[in-house]
């Protein structure tokens, strides 16, 4: 059952939650913009790739790589989906159950999302990657779903929460290119995937609850009304 606690508290609130929808929506669609261009340039890297990708590889050391493998473990599918779970169990025990509802579908659509743009673009990993992951490239799966993931949780815990999630995407995207499973141009565009997927779910179900909420508070009057004036069953 919905709480009056869920419901956006003033006009302002539903404005900046509006914003947030706003911007997944851009978020997205500027992602799948460069995913085109990328694919209609031939699904290579670009000078900046290069550059970085190079960067990369000369700063490597055994001590940077064992990092980068770190982050690779734990943000791969099992853990991610383990994580997922844990986390609306908890917010669903302590009967926050919008927040449980938001983090649930930004987690399934940044998943379902993120392989249906890489089936499409199908760009190919760098060559000398050190990651054993999938052939396809764009965008970064692991820093999409670490992107989802702390955004969503910034955005229900609060400000507080901002700089440890964004500490998190970037470094997870950095492990990504260090291991030079992913191009540049990848975990950025999977940085934001993640992010706009997060403030877009967060739109969606705020609005749906409250919606279902007002015309909940709505008809209860009426159907008072309805019951006081339905004629007494008569006794036997």
């Amino acid at each position: 059952m919905l709480r009056t606690t869920d419901i956006p508290p003033s006009p302002t609130r539903a404005t900046s939650i509006r914003n947030l929808g706003l911007l997944g929506l851009l978020g997205i669609a500027g992602v799948l913009a460069l995913g085109i261009v990328i694919r209609s340039s031939g699904n290579g890297p670009s000078p900046l790739d290069s550059w970085w990708h190079d960067l990369q590889r000369g700063w490597r050391t055994d001590a940077g790589i064992h990092v980068a493998e770190a982050f690779d473990l734990i943000g791969g599918v099992g853990i991610v989906i383990g994580v997922t779970v844990v986390l609306i169990t908890t917010l669903l025990i302590a009967r926050r159950f919008r927040s449980a509802i938001t983090l649930a579908v930004a987690m399934a659509v940044s998943e379902t999302v993120t392989a249906a743009i890489k089936v499409v673009i199908a760009r190919p990993r760098p060559a000398d990657s050190l990651s054993d992951v999938d052939v396809t490239s764009f965008p970064s799966g692991h820093t999409a779903a670490a992107a989802t993931l702390a955004v969503t949780l910034a955005l229900l815990i609060g400000r507080r929460f901002w700089a440890p999630a964004i500490a998190w995407i970037v470094l997870m995207a950095w492990s990504r290119t260090f291991l030079e499973a992913h191009w540049l141009s990848d975990v950025i565009a999977g940085g934001i995937l993640g992010a706009s997927v997060a403030l877009l779910a967060r739109w969606l179900v705020v609005t749906a609850t409250t919606t279902a909420a007002t015309r909940l508070r709505r008809s209860a009057p009426a159907a008072r009304r309805r019951a006081r004036s339905a004629p007494s069953a008569p006794r036997s």
